[in-house]
């Protein structure tokens, strides 16, 4: 029977084809997504100007702040069997001329990467510098630095090739130290090794040497969160993502492949049932379809296979641009995803051919060649399990997000509530467009006349095929509206969650780094200025509780304006007495840990250091965030400095300070709030690629099955143009077809949606109705309707080329 499937797909170029992209398609999506979920789980950074180094001593990557590293450590690194030169090298934020954000770092660190100085020299006194050749600064002339939101003049002695695309400033070794004002510490230290030795044999003795401090020994890729101190733990965002969206493309691709084979099979229940006839078995019917099959579908992932890496990483580099994902993480896709999106493709595409072939498979001869012509049968009692699970499913998870959940994190179970009811009302489609297509046939014979007459007539006797068309354009719409809009209610509701929290005027942030605590004070001094907190984010833990690694957001603030530009309402204790070791805990937690005011506490702070506070009030508000004195978060942060300054006091008043600081930009509250949604447009702006993805996957579903559809009619259409219709009166009969399954398709899907926003919207804030603008619905509406519009018309007036005697007699 292979080899009679192999012969038969010669003259089924149309069905190859369309199951060939359908698989094709569907495997490089779930295969890049299971690429991006490895990558998440490495977690992977090569790294770049510490390329040349084979161990790296630095801060525990696993905090979530690095802390400086002790530099005595460097002579307890070089006494190590194997260690042939340890460069310890520090690390601070530069902005040249224009606003360009570089790092300042040692000569002696140069060695590290790497560079080499190709024009000039190195640097030799304190009013020298050496730039990358990527800073276009040439050497001879004076430049000015601005470092530590002071403008400082430097003669540039040198140009050095830049192997990475960072921007880079070297120092003179002292000079560096001295501008990185933490005495006796150092950023990292670099290790190199005598000829023989190895990075694994000598990363024992060193992680021996430096044992009992907060630092790690790196090696290989991990070296990379040394260099790129912010990228530690960016790969969970990165694994949630690729498993919510390789969830939906699986959910999907199974539909798609289903429905597209599921057609193609049903155009050849004519040819299966002389097959009966003659004496096939059931069996050797479903071997042939299932021959025919694998061979389609080892192919398509085939060559699914290159493609699907390039999509994993171009996903990344889209993701990385957002913000979502850190910039210098590598793609990874070994030999796991590839094999589970080929096992899951595969196994998708035998499922499918098996359903499909079996009707034709167990029919007896006799009927199997009276119902060729026209199917009819749909039912089956696993197919109506599966649906009523799903739709249970889907009923339960509504209930629970509007009841139970609350808040954003409604959001995880709003999407597959969403998938499971898209999935119930797919396998129940048949029935569904049946209904319909009663509802719908009065209006649409009234509006259309004799066209429509026909178009209902032609649904109603083909509806089992008309609901494999109508299940794509409720997939679309569906789900797209669904994620769509869950995104722009967060979106909204975050949006004024952020506006009830800031009660500030004005915003100060800074270019370089952050903002230097000592700001605080010049903004309060400046005439017309009520008040000004800095706000420096970190996260926190609380080790000796039972949950210790529930992470806490620490905010640290300046007392005397915290209460002025945030919404901070103190319950119990005072603000002014967080002053030193202290710290002023949101309500839910000081009842989670039974801490009162003056109780003492312990804090595992971002950096890995643990302190001792005693708890000085207990507040509210709009926020869950534990309150610490700016100075102590601050000292534990990679930074060191605030990342931002609110005031209280108009806009205007802050001109003096941008003129001392050009480095400080200042926004008034409007500008401030569209900042603050910043996180939430990323979220959008993912979202919307994923789904943008997953829609484009579905509409070539909805080509493929509309194409095939109209295909399978040619020899319908040759007869009624040999009794008298004209191509005018086919192709608007067809139009109104289409009309009736984008009508199908958008109402099912429109109750995907609504099953799913609205308990969204209840749980998030109280209302029964999403936020966010009509377009995005008329948009994916209007979007589903043109193209089933389109692809019905064009491919219905490319069949009509054929003269209908010809047609006619063409095999069906």
């Amino acid at each position: 029977m292979l080899r009679l499937a192999l012969r038969t797909l010669r003259y089924r170029i149309g069905g190859f084809t369309a199951s060939f992209i359908a698989l094709f398609m569907g495997a490089a999506i779930v295969m890049a997504c299971g690429g991006l979920m490895e990558t998440g789980i490495r977690d992977d950074v090569p790294p770049q100007r510490l390329a040349a180094a084979p161990l790296v001593v630095a801060g525990d990557p696993a905090n979530l702040e690095r802390a400086p590293v002790d530099a005595a450590l460097a002579a307890k690194a070089a006494a190590v069997a194997g260690v042939a030169e340890v460069v310890p090298d520090v690390a601070f934020p530069v902005l040249l001329p224009g606003g360009a954000e570089a790092t300042g770092h040692t000569w002696s660190g140069a060695r590290l990467a790497p560079y080499a100085v190709e024009q000039g020299r190195a640097p030799q006194g304190p009013g020298e510098v050496v730039v990358g050749a990527n800073s276009g600064i040439g050497p001879g002339g004076t430049v000015a630095l601005r470092i530590d939101s002071r403008d400082v003049d430097y003669r540039v002695v040198g140009v050095a090739g830049a192997p990475v695309e960072a921007q880079v400033v070297f120092f003179a070794d002292d000079e560096a130290r001295r501008l990185y004002a933490k005495p006796g510490k150092v950023d990292l230290i670099g290790v190199l090794l005598e000829p023989g030795a190895t990075a694994d044999g000598v990363r024992a003795g060193l992680t021996a040497a430096v044992s009992g401090r907060d630092v790690a020994v790196l090696a290989g890729d991990e070296r990379g969160l040394a260099e790129f101190s912010d990228t530690g733990g960016g790969g969970e965002a990165v694994i949630t993502l690729s498993a919510v969206f390789g969830g939906l493309a699986i959910m999907v691709a199974l539909f798609v492949v289903a429905g597209t084979l599921g057609l193609s099979v049903q155009q050849r229940h004519r040819e299966m049932a002389l097959l009966r006839a003659i004496g096939t078995t059931p069996g050797q019917l479903r071997r042939l379809v299932l021959g025919e099959t694998a061979f389609v579908a080892v192919l398509a992932t085939a060559l699914g296979w290159p493609l699907s890496g390039r999509l994993g990483a171009w996903l990344l580099t889209r993701l990385s641009d957002a913000g979502v994902a850190p910039q210098a993480m590598a793609y990874r896709q070994g030999w796991v995803p590839v094999v589970a999106g080929v096992g899951i493709s595969l196994l998708s595409a035998l499922v499918a051919a098996f359903v499909a072939g079996r009707g034709a498979a167990v029919t007896r001869p006799t009927e199997a060649l009276m119902a060729a012509g026209l199917q009819t049968r749909w039912f089956s009692v696993p197919r109506l399990v599966f649906a009523l699970l799903c739709l249970g499913g889907g009923t339960a998870l509504s209930v629970i997000t509007a009841v139970v959940m609350s808040g954003p994190v409604a959001a995880s179970t709003a999407g597959p509530t969403a998938m499971l009811w898209a999935a119930g009302i797919a396998l129940l489609s048949p029935a569904a467009a049946r209904v319909l297509i009663a509802v719908l046939r009065w209006p649409v014979r009234a509006l259309s006349g004799l066209s429509g007459y026909l178009a209902v007539l032609n649904t109603g006797a083909r509806r089992v095929r008309v609901a494999s068309a109508i299940t794509p354009v409720m997939l679309a719409t569906g789900l797209a509206t669904a994620l769509l809009y869950l995104q722009t209610t967060q979106a909204s509701a975050a949006t004024d969650a952020f506006a009830e929290s800031l009660r500030a005027d004005a915003v100060v942030t800074g270019a370089a780094g952050g903002v230097p605590l000592e700001v605080v004070d010049e903004v309060r001094a400046l005439p017309g200025v009520e008040a000004a907190s800095a706000v420096v984010d970190s996260e926190a833990y609380f080790p000796d509780h039972e949950d210790g690694d529930d992470e806490i957001t620490v905010l640290g603030v300046t007392p005397s304006g915290v209460t002025r530009t945030m919404d901070v309402d103190v319950t119990a204790g005072s603000l002014d007495d967080l002053r030193g070791d202290s710290v002023a805990l949101p309500t839910g937690w000081a009842e989670d840990l039974g801490a009162a005011v003056g109780d003492p506490i312990r804090m595992k702070l971002g950096d890995g250091a643990v302190v001792d506070l005693e708890v000085v009030a207990v507040h509210t508000g709009s926020f869950d965030a534990a309150l610490l004195p700016a100075e102590l978060v601050a000292a534990h942060t990679t930074g060191g400095r605030a990342t931002q300054v609110l005031v209280k006091g108009p806009e205007s008043a802050l001109a003096p300070l941008t003129g001392r600081h050009p480095d400080l930009e200042v926004a008034g509250r409007e500008e401030a709030l569209a900042a603050g949604g910043g996180g939430e447009q990323t979220g959008a702006w993912v979202n919307y690629l994923l789904v943008g993805m997953i829609l484009a996957y579905t509409v070539i579903s909805l080509v493929n099955t509309l194409v095939i559809a109209t295909g399978e009619r040619r020899r319908e259409f040759a007869l009624q143009r040999l009794i008298g219709a004209t191509h005018g009166q086919i192709l608007r009969m067809v139009g109104v077809e289409s009309v009736v399954i984008s009508l199908g398709g958008i109402i099912l899907g429109a109750i995907v949606s609504l099953v799913t926003l609205v308990p969204f919207a209840i749980a998030l804030n109280g209302t029964f109705w999403p936020q966010g603008p009509i377009g995005i619905y008329l948009v994916v509406v209007g979007s589903a309707t043109g193209l089933t519009l389109l692809s019905t018309v064009l491919s219905t007036a490319y069949v009509l080329r054929t003269p209908p005697v010809e047609a006619a007699a063409a095999p069906a």
